[in-house]
């Protein structure tokens, strides 16, 4: 059986540190066998590429007959504009002849997707389109302690029934807190997107989501906000088991796994296991510890940085 195509943006601004998130979302790649990918890095500096790990890891895609290369931004208004440079590679692979099954992948350099996420994503695409729907993704990290967080959510999901659905059986829930730092697309997702106000930087910026989220987060959305069917927070929905845990396939590794050490702004604090609770006394008592934990958080940042600036 012929590999399936996906086209791979990273957008990868250039900081040493940052080097060794970026090896694991390439070997994450390399891992593919039944889906072929060529990979565009995307970088305001080519010193990247010459980094011996990058190099040690590109070749290796290319040993297992993937593709690679850099490509380096300018120009730009803004740094955090490298983001979007890759909607131009979209427009031109969308252009190109190719079977409609193709898939586009975009990802921030410290995404790690694997061939499992691709393969549920395929899966379930064709009854979430004809519901209005798209498969979701959702970033976790592991904590030293060997737990897994979410880094999206911001206090666990009490679900509700309208914010459920099935698609061939299985089970799924529209996320409160759908972002992840990507997104994949066909060929017929690809259409819409690029109709749509969410491809261009300064519609996006005027769209009412948009509001304290930084072009950087606008441009991972894609269709998220387009067209959301009745009743649900976006047009993304996850697969959950009995208990409403994510299903594994579902979610991809934040490689950089700072949320849940710092644990800044709340993010990286849900439990994967407890970001969907259902309805009922016991989840309406943890969501309301969670909230005032939150709550504690929130004060002694403020007061560290008041002591900070006054210090």
């Amino acid at each position: 059986m012929a590999a399936t195509n996906c086209e791979v943006s990273i957008a990868a601004h250039y900081v040493p540190e940052r080097v060794p998130f970026l090896v694991q979302a390439l070997e994450a790649i390399g891992q593919w066998q039944e889906h072929s990918a060529s990979v565009t890095i995307v970088t305001n500096d080519m010193a990247l590429a010459e980094e011996a790990e990058i190099a040690r890891v590109v070749a290796e895609l290319e040993t297992r007959g993937h593709s690679a290369r850099f490509d380096r931004t300018h120009g730009l208004a803004h740094p955090f504009h490298l983001t979007w440079w890759h909607k131009a590679h979209l427009r031109e692979w969308f252009e190109r002849d190719g079977p409609a099954d193709d898939l586009f992948l975009y990802i921030e350099d410290d995404i790690a997707v694997t061939e499992a996420n691709l393969h549920y994503f395929r899966r379930f695409l064709p009854a979430a389109k004809q519901a209005g729907c798209i498969p979701g993704l959702l970033c976790y990290e592991i904590a030293p302690w060997d737990e897994r967080y979410s880094t999206g959510f911001r206090g666990p999901q009490i679900v509700r029934e309208g914010e459920c659905l099935a698609l061939e059986g299985q089970r799924f829930v529209s996320p409160a807190f759908p972002y992840w730092p990507g997104f994949i697309l066909d060929r017929e997702l690809c259409a819409q997107y690029l109709a749509s106000p969410w491809s261009d930087i300064e519609q996006a910026e005027r769209m009412p989501q948009s509001a304290r989220h930084t072009c950087r987060v606008q441009s991972a959305w894609a269709l998220t906000y387009d067209n959301v069917p009745k009743g649900l927070h976006s047009r993304y929905v996850l697969p959950v088991d009995a208990r409403l845990n994510p299903l594994p396939e579902s979610c991809v590794l934040h490689t950089a796994g700072n949320y849940s050490v710092t644990r800044r702004y709340s993010f990286g604090t849900v439990r994967l296991r407890d970001v969907f609770l259902p309805m009922g006394i016991t989840s309406s008592l943890r969501q309301g510890w969670w909230n005032a934990r939150a709550l504690m958080r929130r004060i002694a940042d403020k007061l560290r940085r008041t002591f900070s600036s006054a210090g």
